[in-house]
């Protein structure tokens, strides 16, 4: 059974999540602050982490940032501040997702379901355990859900390593910003394409940072692809 973690300084809040997430079938541990969680997280690991920004102690976006120095782990932002700033900064520390106040538990439940049954669907495939994706320098293990460049690793979050993949698999193909929130974040996302562009600026840093021939061009007008040249 997948093993949540959720982390909010309000206790109805986390009252209410640990119950609707349970409901749904998965184990729920819940915390006050950041540094409660992480502390239970370097004792036992988790599959999804669900916190909220503003936090007393540690807030989310610290224990995001302490997270992703260890760990891919998927992480979910909370915040009552519906506000892209909010948005940007947990994507571009990490996060996986962003969910606001007041939080819709419908929705809250699919991201989840959509999230292992994403992850559980590349561990099950035999074609895609036995695949690699390559182009130029950097080269995509299904199976592991690595990413390497030119041998060195490429610290993913699931859905990036997700958008690698769905470039990988459809090179000089270019995608909408439209059609890649369909593919990665699923059709009943109620986010807007500006979360693909903060995300695809994420990447390409990760990637030029580390020196990555392969880089993620754009297609002026409408979206964005991996080609088979280092075009930008």
């Amino acid at each position: 059974m997948k093993l949540i973690y959720v982390a909010d300084d309000d206790k109805n809040i986390c009252t209410l999540l640990k119950s609707h997430i349970e409901n749904a079938g998965y184990t729920v541990e819940t915390f006050s602050n950041g540094q409660m969680l992480l502390d239970r997280f370097f004792e036992k690991p988790c599959d999804l982490i669900i916190t909220d920004i503003a936090m007393p102690e540690m807030g989310g976006y610290d224990l995001c940032r302490e997270i992703r120095l260890r760990s891919m782990v998927p992480v979910f932002m909370i915040s009552a501040n519906n506000d892209e700033i909010d948005r940007v900064l947990g994507l571009e520390l990490g996060s996986d997702d962003y969910i606001s106040k007041p939080i819709s538990f419908r929705e809250l439940l699919a991201k989840i379901k959509n999230l292992f049954r994403r992850l559980e669907s590349q561990k099950t495939d035999p074609v895609a355990d036995a695949d690699s994706l390559v182009c130029l320098d950097l080269s995509l293990n299904k199976r592991t859900r690595e990413v390497h460049i030119d041998g060195e690793l490429l610290k993913t979050t699931s859905k990036e390593f997700d958008l690698l993949e769905l470039f990988l698999e459809n090179i000089n193909i270019a995608f909408s910003r439209d059609n890649i929130l369909d593919r990665i974040w699923g059709y009943d996302y109620y986010g807007d394409s500006r979360q693909v562009d903060h995300m695809i600026k994420r990447l390409r840093k990760k990637m030029i940072e580390i020196g990555s021939a392969c880089q993620i061009q754009t297609v002026w007008g409408y979206g964005y692809k991996i080609g088979d040249s280092n075009e930008k």
